[in-house]
């Protein structure tokens, strides 16, 4: 071995890539994009609603919810908080249902009512016409209830701004005060958009902080949307990343400890460890610029797998024996064990899951560097001192139970059988598609999120019609033209409703179309005058409407930026959204009645069945790239054992624990996802270090016990590492130290009851 015949030379170069390490990884940015986690679009509408989970501005939606006081006073504080968050730069608008957020609104459906409204036309300003318009009029301010239209009259007597707002979506919360209420009257509702994306973790907490800052502390305030759930999964994730290595490393120091009692050979078993840690961290940092907390709690894994290296030779060393000399001695079967692991992390690495790409590279560079580090650095910094004077070997009762456990290599195999009739026997049921299901978010939040949405009148939406094009209008004119075909299909309740950009917003062609219906000034005044003929108007009290017309066709089409900050212009853009070098229009569909009918009808995306493809689609690579983990970790047995039957030997009781483990993970109610079967890998990899040394051929007495010991020592450190990660409420790290806590414990037994010797 190197470390043998240069010493000084690997601690040098070990120390040298330490420091480069920890200098890399001071400088790295640790991140909490959940989006690093959510899985690869494989088409471009996929790849659409991914970009809009992300960033679009539904994501960037708060909703707010202030209680804790009588009416009088919410509507008070809901104004005030309006007041403040519009003069913060985190927020690019605010509504609250009162005047003065709906001011733009007002303005913006005013001064464009001739490119907005879809009666807008020539004969709407025909003489017989404005006359019916007007004796409407005249009809509704006899009325009480004609307060607004007297204000309006003069300005719009053909009630175009009417017909907008008739056009807008009806659902709306109730309203207290001039401020929107939930409909008990007990909260006061309130609508923000941030400025940063909702996957911006950072930028949501400081968005939300805001919000509580600006609230009375005597009131209560609730805060919910994609924000909300970035920021409190980064807060859980970052909690359980520190929190889950502390306590693995304290595990596994406190088993050493009750196993050593010789703080120098602890020591040294942590070397590899620290090693592996800052090695794999600062390979990440340079591959992808940032390390993701998610990494960081996967880190607490490198522990129970690092610190096995010197344990395999410290336990393995006679009374009196060097470091050196036991490695010397285990080092083939060590080195083989170390680079099946590295393999382990091949299908994490290959991954098109960025986060998860990430873990692979950690594992793989991580666990290398531990086993470089144990093999060529360990035995320079031991020296010659021997490791114990007193023999290490397993409790006689453990023994006694390792060697029975050869006859039950029986049941493993009826295990193994049950197991695959199982599996395919819930085939169906195996796997989990449900994205939703995935999710990192604690059900309160999601709960409160669902009740904010009905009491605003938000309503859930799975079906959709994208249409798209090469550009904005493109796209606005696709839509525009599938009007006729959803009045249809509402009038045959296939639908009971849908979503419309067009509705409130036409297309580019279509308001000059309207604006070119306008009449001419001279002839709007001459249609006017006769239309007013006997009718109890005074005279020139139009004059603003004739004035406006005359405007309106001067000022031109509506541009996409005279709707910014105005509830209206919210809503067109998440309507209305960039698709890769294009733009699409959403068209959210309600109360789908008939799914196949609807699909017969119009190309309708099912956003609960593209997402169960887009997991599906996930899994065949994962399976593919395990197969291609699995095929390249065969090929190192074959060329490190020389032997086809060797290899069979060694492979064959940790295929036997996957399936096993995965009857066991399925019989305890979990659905797989993509991040157990990767974990999958990593058992294989794991597996093979305990088959490796349980058929590792060795005639003397005491030092197979020495090894029986070594192996129960380590998979006791796998253990600790692994299902302190299965505790964590992060899915990702969930799932993985649950499917690696049950495999590495169902390979190590499988590995005992089938071992040749």
């Amino acid at each position: 071995m190197m470390g043998s015949k240069r010493p000084r030379l690997a601690v040098a170069l070990w120390l040298l890539i330490l420091a480069l390490s920890g200098w890399q990884l001071a400088h790295t940015r640790v991140v909490a994009d959940l989006g690093a986690f959510l899985p690869p679009s494989a088409t471009p509408a996929q790849q659409l609603l991914l970009d809009q989970m992300r960033s679009g501005v539904a994501s960037r939606i708060l909703l707010i919810a202030v209680s804790g006081s009588d009416d009088e006073r919410l509507a008070e504080a809901s104004r005030a908080l309006a007041a403040k968050l519009r003069s913060n730069a985190l927020f690019a608008s605010v509504q609250n249902g009162g005047d003065e957020g709906l001011r733009a609104d007002r303005e913006a459906f005013m001064n464009y009512r001739y490119v907005l409204s879809p009666a807008a036309g020539e004969e709407r300003f025909s003489a017989p016409a404005l006359r019916a318009s007007l004796e409407a009029a005249l009809a509704e301010l006899a009325s009480q209830s004609a307060g607004p239209l007297r204000a309006v009259l003069p300005r719009d007597p053909t009630g175009e701004l009417r017909r907008i707002f008739e056009r807008l979506p009806a659902a709306s919360p109730a309203k207290r005060g001039g401020v929107w209420f939930t409909a008990d009257g007990r909260r006061a509702l309130l609508v923000a958009e941030t400025v940063a994306g909702g996957f911006d973790a950072l930028a949501q907490e400081q968005a939300i902080a805001a919000v509580h800052q600006a609230v009375d502390p005597k009131l209560n305030v609730e805060v919910s949307g994609p924000g909300v759930f970035a920021a409190a999964s980064r807060t859980q994730i970052e909690r359980d990343a520190w929190l889950l290595s502390l306590v693995s490393g304290a595990l596994v120091l406190l088993l050493l400890l009750r196993i050593y009692r010789r703080p120098r050979i602890i020591a040294l078993c942590f070397v590899p460890v620290v090693s592996g840690v800052l090695v794999g961290g600062a390979a990440v940092s340079l591959a992808f610029g940032n390390v993701h907390a998610i990494t960081l709690g996967f880190g607490a894994t490198l522990v129970g797998e690092a610190v096995d290296y010197p344990s395999y030779a410290c336990l393995n060393a006679a009374p009196g024996e060097s470091l050196r000399r036991a490695l010397e001695r285990i080092w083939p079967t060590l080195r083989l064990a170390v680079l099946t692991t590295v393999l382990g992390g091949l299908t994490m690495l290959l991954s098109s899951f960025s986060g998860l790409a990430q873990l692979g590279l950690l594992s793989m560079s991580g666990v290398l560097a531990a086993g470089m580090v144990t093999g060529y650095v360990l035995p320079a910094l031991a020296g010659e001192r021997p490791v114990t004077e007193r023999p290490f070997a397993a409790p006689p009762a453990l023994e006694r139970a390792t060697l029975a456990a050869r006859r039950f290599a029986p049941l493993v195999w009826i295990l193994a059988f049950v197991a695959v009739v199982l599996l395919v026997r819930n085939a169906g049921k195996l796997w989990e598609d449900d994205l939703a299901a995935m999710s990192p978010v604690p059900e309160p939040l999601k709960a409160a999120d669902r009740e904010l949405r009905r009491e605003l009148g938000a309503p859930d939406v799975r079906h959709l019609i994208l249409v798209q094009g090469p550009s904005r209008e493109a796209a606005l004119e696709g839509a525009e033209a599938l009007e006729g075909k959803l009045d249809e299909l509402v009038r045959r309740k296939v639908i009971a409703g849908y979503d419309l950009a067009t509705r409130y917003v036409p297309s580019l062609a279509e308001q000059k179309r309207r604006l070119a219906a306008l009449p001419e000034p001279a002839t709007l005044r001459t249609n006017l005058e006769q239309a007013l003929t006997g009718l109890p108007f005074q005279r020139g009290v139009f004059e603003p409407f004739l004035r406006e017309v005359e405007q309106s066709r001067a000022r031109g089409p509506l541009a996409e930026g005279d709707l910014r900050g105005t509830v209206l212009g919210i809503k067109l853009q998440t309507l209305v959204v960039p698709a890769g070098t294009g733009w699409a229009v959403l068209v959210p569909l309600y109360g789908v009645a008939d799914a196949q009918a609807l699909g017969a009808e119009v190309p309708v995306l099912d956003l609960k069945g593209e997402s169960e493809r887009l997991l599906a689609g996930y899994r065949l690579e994962a399976l593919r790239l395990s197969a291609l983990g699995m095929g390249a970790i065969v090929l190192l047995l074959a060329f490190g054992l020389r032997s086809a039957r060797a290899v069979v030997q060694v492979v064959l009781p940790v295929a036997l624990a996957l399936l096993i483990s995965a009857a066991l993970l399925q019989l305890v109610g979990q659905r797989l996802t993509v991040f157990h079967l990767i974990a999958m890998l990593l058992v294989m990899g794991i597996g093979l270090n305990y088959s490796l040394f349980f058929d590792r051929p060795e005639q003397n007495l005491l030092l197979r016990s020495r090894l029986l010991f070594a192996l129960y020592v380590t998979c006791a450190t796998t253990l600790l590492a692994f299902v302190t990660l299965a505790f964590s409420s992060n899915p990702v790290l969930h799932a993985i130290g649950l499917t690696v806590g049950v495999g590495a414990a169902a390979a190590f037994l499988t590995s005992a009851a089938l071992a040749r010797r």
